[in-house]
């Protein structure tokens, strides 16, 4: 599992090209990463969730320090 901090809404959608490219889809409804625009949930608290099985999550960086605080939470930059 890696989870990745997107401050940006810049961030936001060059990360979710990137995980669409690779064939991610999201956990709610499996649709493309682009199709749905997340961000404006938690804005720079958003955090991503990635797994091993291509399945996306997104939930607010308070969550993941309670739910997972033995895994870091890597500020994503764009590349």
């Amino acid at each position: 599992m890696q989870l990745l901090a997107v401050d940006t809404q810049e961030k936001y959608d060059s990360l979710m090209g990137h995980l669409e490219n690779e064939g991610n889809v999201w956990f709610e409804d499996e649709s493309n990463p682009t199709d749905v625009n997340n961000w404006t949930e938690y804005k720079e608290e958003t955090v991503i969730m990635l797994n091993t099985t291509l399945i996306i999550h997104h939930q607010n960086r308070a969550y993941f320090e309670n739910v997972c605080p033995d895994v870091e939470i890597v500020d994503y930059e764009i590349r």
